[in-house]
């Protein structure tokens, strides 16, 4: 696979599949601080107070509360003198069915109080842990809670009678309607993702409908009633309205009614659920309509004030004086402003779809040098740049109406009514501040925090490859080398690039063996390569349009980002590796096929390197003499030629004698398919031809194009062998142009050595004669 060892070989195998491999760094998002903003860990929501609901000043005895109603939270209390067990309030009539009260309704008996406070203090009695009651400064009567809103409701009378209807005695009461089936996968663009699939309705069947009975549909509060009369009438509503629908056995079409679509025909009955999924179940039948009389009691509206202040939380830049340091501490981090109650006190970090749970406001900068800093990490997330806080700093304002501006600016789309501008006592604007999820006091348990997310990434250090590795050839040593990286969310998808020095191969890649791994190929010309930057640039300017372009085989959420002499490779998707392996539809499918190794008990997107190809180049079947040509003095190191054989025997497998040449005409049907062949399709002789059959002379130009392929290839092999040859020679004299240069400077070198030994004797030999006269002369 032709590996430079830029990827360490940290798993020997992954997922069954052979590498060395090393692990993308996982797609995560993690709780993190920032003291000089407030989180430490967290800024808490403050000042919300109670709910206060003053009663208008006109109630000031028992009996001015009779008929009156309010609402406190889930629960609603109705304030009467004539209270009953048979006393039904909130639901209400329409032509095609009867809803039932759905909320929680106390009646509180005013015969027992004596006072406008005794009333107030029966409500606390049916919740004593969260009502609160008494008399306000002014003298007025007022209720509170520290959760829910407290506010007068009116419930509206109704009076309807229905008339009974004898079961149809065609299925076994009660049943529910069956066959509905929730829909499955997710309907995005997101090719990985489980497959959508559409989920099925409910439906409720009769046969042999006889006038003069019923049937009665319930499903929570709701009720609907269908009464089959004589003859072929369309359904009917009553009047007045009392939530029966009536048809005629003989009618025939298909109407809307309700929550379902009804079909008719030949005294058939089908009602289909019009929303798909398994909640159709639900929908129970009963034969036969009851008589009864259904009456809802109005009320009126107590009347008051409500007020509470609700809790905030405040980001306050106040404390930097820089806004390049406010940029740095920012950039990369998102404020987490949770969106359930679940998360008013812890940040849930550990919830594995936690980002379904939470609104993200995540900062990059765009101004900045550093590429991964310009990239939003969180999927899903409002981005805010900081990059125009910056700008706006520039232009005058101050480091915290900046922020706030630019802050407010990017969400004014997204909960604007939960953002505001915070401000000092002196008005000044110092962040800003979020409203807490739940109104009033409840708000106070909340958490404002701040996350960190991390792309699913791989960072490849050519800067670090190219220090360590000084000495080679490059870019030829790249040439046919590379790394390949998988999908972290599909077992066979494969993306090669394949780094080159030639030109690039021309035509389609044949397409990968489709019981193999799904297999993407980039080429990337690296004939212009010099250092670690340079092929940097040069993968990321070359992958980059096909990974983005239009082929949806390509374009598969890989990207690539250059940091000076590093190569990161990303997931698009931005989707946590936890979303990944454990999220699921509403059938309780797990959504992705997530790469989880159970022997290393690690998961994710896996990178290698070296580039895998399961496409095999095949050789066409040529009869060919083999032609050893011996140009070393070694038997072992030899060319091979192949000389195709094209003589009649071998183009159309004719055997001397078995034919004789007016077999190879076109004037019979028979001979004309024997020489060109069937399309599918037809029919010859009597045959059907159900895939094309090629003739003999079909056969023979493809064996003469196949012989010329191999010619011209043999050609172009000795051509490059004619090369290499002329390179080993222009070698060999270089080398040996270079030894016979050493050897004269030698013989130069023991020349100029003898010559100066030659002198130094001649040079001490005259000295020593001359001392010899000198003494000579001493003695005489």
């Amino acid at each position: 696979m032709n590996m430079i060892n830029v990827i360490p070989n940290v798993y020997p195998t992954l997922n069954g599949i052979t590498g060395p491999f090393d692990l993308f760094q996982p797609s995560k998002i993690e709780q993190t601080t920032l003291d000089s903003v407030g989180f430490s860990p967290a800024i808490p929501f403050t000042g919300g107070t109670d709910y206060m609901f003053t009663l208008n000043s006109s109630y000031t005895t028992v009996d001015s509360l009779d008929g009156t109603s309010l609402e406190i939270g889930s629960y609603t209390f109705v304030l009467t003198k004539t209270p009953s067990s048979n006393n039904e309030y909130g639901g209400y009539i329409t032509d095609d069915r009867i809803v039932q009260p759905g909320s929680i309704i106390y009646e509180i008996d005013l015969n027992s109080c004596n006072s406008v406070q005794d009333v107030l203090a029966a409500i606390k009695s049916k919740d004593s842990t969260n009502i609160g009651y008494g008399i306000d400064s002014n003298g007025a009567y007022y209720l509170s809670s520290p959760l829910a809103m407290i506010k007068g409701k009116s419930f509206t009378g109704y009076l309807a009678t229905v008339e009974a209807a004898s079961p149809t005695g065609l299925f076994s009461s009660p049943s529910n309607f069956t066959g509905g089936k929730n829909p499955s996968g997710l309907d995005d663009n997101d090719p990985d993702s489980l497959a959508h699939q559409f989920g099925k309705q409910a439906t409720f069947s009769l046969n042999g409908l006889v006038a003069n009975t019923g049937i009665t549909i319930d499903r929570w509060a709701d009720r609907y009633m269908l009464r089959f009369v004589t003859g072929n009438s369309a359904p009917t509503p009553s009047i007045p309205s009392n939530g029966v629908i009536s048809v005629g056995v003989d009618y025939s079409g298909t109407v809307s009614y309700g929550p379902f679509s009804l079909d008719m025909s030949n005294r058939q009955l089908k009602l289909t659920v019009n929303e798909a999924g398994e909640g159709g179940n639900d929908y129970r039948v009963t034969d036969g309509i009851v008589g009864k009389t259904y009456e809802f009691l109005s009320t009126t509206a107590l009347s008051g004030t409500s007020s509470r202040n609700d809790a905030y939380a405040t980001v306050d830049v106040s404390g930097y004086t820089n806004v390049e340091d406010l940029i740095s501490d920012l950039k990369g981090k998102a404020i987490m402003y949770p969106l359930t109650w679940s998360s008013r006190e812890e940040s849930k970090f550990e919830n594995p779809i936690k980002q379904l749970y939470n609104n993200y406001y995540e900062f990059i900068d765009s101004g900045s040098s550093e590429p991964l800093s310009s990239l939003y990490k969180i999927s899903g997330s409002t981005v805010i740049d900081l990059a125009d806080m910056r700008t706006a700093v520039a232009n005058g304002k101050s480091i915290g109406e900046a922020f706030a501006d630019t802050f407010i600016e990017k969400t004014k789309n997204n909960h604007t009514s939960q953002i505001k501008k915070a401000t000092d006592s002196s008005g000044q604007t110092i962040g800003i501040s979020f409203k807490a999820l739940w109104e009033g006091a409840g708000g106070n348990n909340g958490r404002l925090f701040l996350a960190e997310g991390q792309l699913r990434s791989y960072t490849l250090d050519y800067g670090k490859w190219f220090t360590e590795n000084p000495t080679l050839s490059i870019p030829d040593f790249l040439n046919n080398k590379g790394f390949r990286a998988y999908c972290a969310s599909c077992d066979n998808q494969v993306f090669n690039f394949h780094f080159i020095t030639d030109d690039l191969p021309e035509g389609p890649r044949p397409e990968a063996d489709p019981t193999g791994e799904d297999i993407k190929h980039i080429y990337i010309n690296v004939s212009n390569v010099t250092d670690a930057s340079s092929l940097v640039q040069a993968i990321v300017e070359q992958a980059t349009p096909e990974l983005t372009g239009s082929d949806p085989d390509l374009n598969h959420f890989m990207r690539l980002v250059a940091d000076d002499d590093k190569l990161i490779i990303y997931d698009e998707r931005r989707l946590t590796d936890e979303y990944l392996r454990y999220a699921k539809d509403r059938s309780g499918n797990l959504l992705y096929e997530y790469q989880w190794d159970d022997t290393y008990n690690v998961g994710g997107a896996k990178i290698a390197d070296g580039v895998w190809d399961n496409v095999e180049i095949g050789e066409r079947k040529i009869y060919a003499k083999d032609l050893i040509i011996h140009h070393t003095d070694r038997a072992s190191m030899n060319i091979h030629l192949k000389i195709p054989q094209t003589t009649l025997d071998h183009l159309f497998g004719y055997e001397a004698g078995s034919q004789d040449w007016t077999d190879f005409n076109v004037m019979t049907s028979k001979s004309r398919e024997e020489l060109l062949g069937n399309w599918a399709g037809t029919t010859r002789s009597g045959k059907h031809i159900t895939k094309d059959e090629e003739g003999l002379l079909d056969k023979a130009l493809n064996y003469l194009i196949g012989a010329n392929c191999l010619v011209g290839a043999q050609n172009m092999r000795l051509k490059m062998t004619e090369e290499n040859i002329v390179s080993q020679r222009e070698g060999t004299v270089a080398s040996e142009s270079t030894i016979r240069d050493a050897n004269m400077a030698k013989e130069m070198t023991d020349y100029t050595k003898a010559n100066v030994l030659a002198q130094a004797s001649q040079s001490m030999l005259a000295q020593a004669n001359q001392n010899s006269s000198g003494v000579l002369k001493l003695l005489q």
